[in-house]
């Protein structure tokens, strides 16, 4: 199914529109002492500022607004994400507190609500809690109200949204096939009333263009300030199902009770992990290859708008990826529906990084239970979502006295058995995963339960420098010893604007102040290749598809474009730079294409590397690289054609090669032409 991009756009945005009863809170009254205040709009977060700095703020901040709700229906406030933890006033009484600054949730208003003035004041707070994930991370914890606030009202009987997320209801896929389609809808209905009400409760599924193909209407008691726990079946013959990139179909279901209603798009699909096999959507193999990613840009740390992630979906779409790991917490539920809209597979995971500490009490783990229910609650009918996943790289970082001390390895295989379990009755229909780093070498870590085992791996970069095959003998061990195998994290940091033209200095060194771009081809080069080697991985990952910004990294700021001439540049300083596009998403860097020509057939791809590298010494002699999906490719010299590639000659089939070229006097075009006539060019000059 093909749509153009704007259309595709225009009709989530359509989609997603707010439903009747839900009023977007958006202006706020902001303060980090709760003195001095100025005017800010939501999404928002002080870190905006400081996010890229050495010592980002981390404590107390406070908004405020206030609220005029209708006294006669029921009222909540719906926080899409306060990080990291919020504490709701109303009034001035406490309302809610809540631990978890990236999963939604509801704060009831009813009894303390006045006839005027209702005043809401929220406290964040993204100090350093030891009973909050996350606790230590390689990124910041921001702070402040960076995702959506909404008021909802309800008149009569409603549909609550507490049990089953924003979305009030969840869709349950009991039986899914090319044949058929068995789902149970699942919601509660809540009557505040001081009497019984017999109500009419509608629910309707209607395909992409509109037409019911399945309804059904029934009235149903419930109970004076009690609920009643509506279930329904849908079944469907011969369903369209949601297909991936190739054709992510969707249907709508449409939930009313009286004049309350809700809508959310959904996909009919079923998927299996298999170990030798890698992942099946619908019955076919489907390799899941794409990218990991952060909510974060520049000027607005984890705060994005809807633009923000239009813009960066809209390069994601280009890329042609099918899979992404929305890491290292759940994303804003717009990311979601952009996934479910372009048929994008998904990983999402609770920020359980780093710590499992001798020194855990039962209240963390108690943290982390929640925000797994609060995670799966809320974004449980997206059908892009495969995958939950349950913690990242508990190993030696962060495990010290500063925290919860070292590493308990025998507790982490206990606590994640546990939640495992739980994350599986709140939802039996997906996989629940967990991501290593240590090639499951610590202590029991063999025995950890789960139903894919994930790995990030950085051969060439923390380790093995100047060597990247070690990536096939770690990921076949796991894939022998463990089970289903991804590859969640690979990549080395990469500016775009540091260059040489000596070996020397391109090969990877402790010295973090250079990040050469060529070596970042080398790496990624390597990658590509290797994991086209191992089709049974169900899906890899790399790291990551944006810059982001990291209060502890000061690497990768040394600038040149000649190999000789080096200058500081501290607008490269506190960025995780491992990213396909820098963080302002103004530059993509050279390995942006080679993905892009490896994964998106339907744009050809002609793309010369290292062409920020401007000057050479004459005589010089040179390989130049392309990355490139096209069927041959043409070398012109100054115009002149020099050779003629009628393949890339490699595994890939993205990565060609024109060795032994030489560097003139003056200045030299080199300009490749595919058979059907994309080109790409570029201009040396001699050193």
């Amino acid at each position: 199914m093909k749509t153009t991009f704007f259309s595709f756009f225009l009709t989530l945005v359509l989609s997603v529109s707010l439903q009747a009863g839900t009023t977007r809170l958006d202006r706020w009254e902001f303060s980090r002492d709760g003195e001095h205040w100025e005017s800010v709009t939501v999404p928002h977060s002080t870190n905006a500022v400081d996010g890229r700095s050495a010592a980002y703020y981390r404590g107390r901040t406070h908004y405020r607004c206030e609220i005029s709700p209708d006294l006669s229906k029921t009222s909540f406030l719906f926080f899409e994400g306060a990080a990291q933890a919020a504490w709701v006033y109303v009034n001035g009484e406490l309302a809610y507190a809540h631990k978890g600054g990236y999963t939604p949730f509801v704060v009831p208003l009813r009894g303390i609500l006045r006839p005027e003035g209702n005043k809401v004041e929220v406290v964040c707070d993204n100090s350093i809690d030891l009973e909050m994930i996350p606790i230590s991370s390689d990124f910041n914890k921001n702070n402040g109200l960076h995702n959506p606030v909404s008021l909802l009202e309800y008149d009569g009987v409603f549909l609550c949204p507490i049990e089953y997320g924003p979305d009030r209801f969840h869709l349950v896929q009991t039986n899914v096939s090319d044949a058929k389609a068995a789902a149970e809808v699942q919601a509660r209905l809540e009557n505040p009333g001081p009497k019984t009400k017999r109500v009419k409760v509608s629910l309707v599924l209607r395909n992409a263009e509109g037409k019911t193909v399945w309804k059904k209407r029934r009235r149903v008691k419930v109970p004076a300030k009690g609920a009643y726990p509506y279930a329904a079946q849908i079944r469907l013959k011969r369903p369209h199902l949601w297909n991936g990139v190739t054709d992510p179909y969707l249907y709508t279901v449409e939930l009313a009770v009286g004049d309350d209603c809700t809508k959310r798009e959904i996909g009919f699909r079923y998927f299996r992990l298999d170990k030798d096999g890698g992942f099946f959507l619908n019955g076919h193999p489907y390799p899941l290859r794409g990218v990991s990613m952060h909510q974060d840009m520049e000027g607005r740390a984890s705060a994005l708008t809807k633009e923000d992630f239009d813009r960066d979906y809209a390069i994601i779409r280009e890329l042609g990826c099918n899979f992404l790991r929305l890491a290292h917490y759940p994303h804003n539920d717009y990311a979601f529906r952009l996934c479910d809209r372009m048929g994008i597979v998904v990983q999402t995971e609770i920020p359980w990084v780093n710590i499992c500490g001798v020194r855990a009490t039962d209240a963390y783990f108690d943290n982390i239970h929640d925000q797994m229910r609060e995670m799966i609650t809320s974004f449980y009918n997206h059908p892009s979502i495969c995958f939950w996943g349950m913690w990242n790289e508990l190993d030696s970082w962060g495990n010290t006295d500063q925290y919860q001390g070292t590493l308990d390895a025998r507790r982490a295989v206990d606590e994640t058995a546990r939640l495992y379990d739980y994350a599986k009755s709140l939802d039996p229909t997906r996989a629940v995963g967990l991501t290593d780093d240590s090639v499951f070498a610590r202590d029991y870590f063999t025995e950890l339960k789960a139903d894919y085992y994930s790995e990030n791996r950085y051969h060439g970069w923390y380790f093995e420098y100047n060597r990247f095959d070690g990536l096939t003998q770690s990921m076949t061990w796991i894939h022998e010893h463990m089970g289903v195998t991804n590859l969640s994290e690979y990549g080395v940091g990469i500016n775009p604007y540091c260059h040489s033209w000596k070996e020397e200095d391109i090969r990877r060194y402790q010295d973090d102040r250079r990040h050469m771009e060529a070596y970042g081809n080398r790496a990624h080069e390597s990658a590509v290749q290797q994991i086209c080697a191992m089709p049974w991985l169900d899906f890899t990952s790399l790291w990551v598809m944006f810059d982001f910004a990291v209060a502890d990294r000061k690497e990768g700021f040394l600038d040149s474009d000649d190999g000789v001439n080096y200058t500081e540049n501290p607008a490269r300083l506190y960025t995780n730079d491992k990213g396909l596009v820098t963080r302002d998403r103004q530059t993509k860097k050279d390995v942006f294409y080679l993905y892009k020509s490896w994964w998106n057939a339907d744009e050809e791809t002609v793309y010369i590397t290292e062409r920020r590298l401007r000057k050479r010494p004459a005589g010089s002699t040179f390989t130049l690289t392309v990355y490139s999906n096209a069927g041959s490719l043409t070398l012109l010299r100054d115009g002149v054609p020099v050779r003629t590639l009628e393949g890339s000659g490699e595994i890939s089939g993205v990565i060609w090669k024109f060795e032994d070229l030489q560097m003139g006097t003056a200045q030299t075009t080199f300009e490749v032409v595919s058979d059907s006539g994309k080109r790409d060019s570029v201009s040396f000059e001699p050193l």
